[in-house]
C-alpha cells in the first residue's frame, strides 16, 4: 500500500509541511514497520521527517505502531534500559560501566543498541570485550538478565522491524525517526527505568509530551556524544517522571572540576582495560558517573517509598 498521502503531507519541507495526528502517525508507521512501502518512499519518509521533525502526537503514533512488533517481556526485579545507538567518537565509552555499576545497586539492566558506524566504538564491542553477556535471541533474554543481571542486546534481535529502519542511514547518510524511537523503546512489561538521552534542543518538549501518553518510570538527560551517560566533568540536569504521576521532577546539574582522565583511546581494548582498572578500584571511577549511579538510584527510591505511602 503506497505512503504517497502521507508523504505529501509532511513533506512540504519545514514550513509547508503539516503535522500527522496520532491516528494517522500510527497507520503510516504500521505500513513502514510491515515493509508494505517501496524504498523509494521510505527514504522519501526519512528525509521528510528529518527536515520537519516530529511532534509528541507523531512519535505517539509511531510508538503505537511499534508496541505489537516488541517482545513482552517479564522479569522478577526492577530492570533499567539504557539505549546504546552512537558510540564513542571522541571519548571514552562509559553506557557499559554504567551498566555495570547499576547491578550493584541491584537492578537489571538491559542496554541495547545497533553497531553502525564501523569508525565508533559500540556497547556491543565492550560487552564483547569484557565478556559480558550479549543476548542471540530473544528466549535467552530474561534468563541473562536473571543469571547475570547485565546483558547487551542488539535492536535486530529485539525488534528486527524497527532495526530495518535504522539500516536506512547505511544508504542516505542521516539518522531518522527510527533512531528517535530506539531509544524510548520498552518491551519490559514488569517494573522498569527508562535512562533516554537527547542531543537537539526541542527534544526535551517533544519527550514530555510523549510520556503524557505513555505511563512509564523514565529520566530524561542531554546525552554526552549521544550516550545516556554523564560526560567526566558534569552530570547534566535531569528530568524525571514516574508512572501515574504527571509532575517531572528536576534534578540540577553538577559540576566536577576534577576529572579522572579517562584513555587516549576510545578502541575496544583500551576502553575494556580501563573499565577493569576501575572496577578493581573504584576510587578511580570519575565522580560524574557515580553522582549519575546515585542519582538513579535515588530516582528509584523515590519511586517504592510513593508507591509505598499510597499502599499505606
Amino acid at each position: 500500500m503506497s505512503i504517497k498521502a502521507y508523504l505529501k503531507q509532511i513533506g512540504r519541507g519545514s514550513k509547508g509541511a503539516s503535522d500527522l495526528s496520532r491516528a494517522e502517525a500510527q497507520d503510516l508507521f504500521t505500513l513502514i514497520l510491515s515493509s508494505a512501502t517501496s524504498s523509494l518512499e521510505l527514504g522519501a519518509f526519512c528525509m521528510a521527517m528529518r527536515i520537519k521533525g516530529e511532534t509528541s502526537e507523531e512519535l505517539s503514533g509511531f510508538y503505537d505502531a511499534l508496541r505489537p512488533f516488541l517482545p513482552n517481556l517479564t522479569l522478577n526485579k526492577p530492570v533499567w534500559l539504557l539505549p546504546s545507538y552512537n558510540g564513542a567518537r571522541k571519548t571514552t565509552l562509559l553506557t557499559p560501566l554504567l551498566a555495570k555499576l547499576l547491578t550493584e545497586k541491584g537492578y537489571f539492566v538491559l542496554v541495547h543498541g545497533a553497531h553502525e558506524e564501523p569508525q565508533r566504538t559500540s556497547s556491543e564491542q565492550l560487552f564483547t570485550e569484557m565478556n559480558w553477556p550479549i543476548v542471540k535471541t530473544l528466549s535467552e533474554l530474561p534468563l541473562l538478565l536473571e543469571h547475570q543481571s547485565l546483558a547487551y542486546c542488539p535492536l535486530s534481535v529485539l525488534c528486527p522491524a524497527l532495526h530495518r529502519l535504522l539500516m536506512v542511514r547505511q544508504v542516505i547518510g542521516v539518522r531518522n525517526t527510527g533512531h528517535v524511537l530506539a531509544k524510548v523503546l520498552n518491551p519490559i512489561h514488569s517494573t522498569s527505568f527508562q535512562l533516554n538521552n537527547y542531543t537537539h534542543p526541542a527534544y526535551p518538549a517533544v519527550l514530555e509530551g510523549f510520556y503524557k501518553n505513555f505511563s512509564e518510570n523514565v529520566a530524561t538527560m542531554r546525552g554526552h556524544e549521544g550516550e545516556p551517560v554523564a560526560s567526566p566533568r558534569r552530570l547534566p540536569e535531569l528530568h524525571l517522571r514516574f508512572k501515574g504521576t504527571e509532575a517531572v521532577r528536576v534534578l540540577e546539574p553538577q559540576y566536577f572540576s576534577e576529572a579522572v582522565e579517562v584513555s587516549d583511546s576510545i578502541l575496544p581494548s583500551a576502553t575494556a582495560a580501563l573499565y577493569r582498572k576501575m572496577l578493581k578500584n573504584p576510587a578511580t571511577l570519575p565522580a560524574s558517573l557515580v553522582a549519575q549511579v546515585d542519582a538513579l538510584h535515588q530516582a528509584y527510591a523515590s519511586v517504592t517509598n510513593a508507591s509505598a505511602r499510597s499502599l499505606s
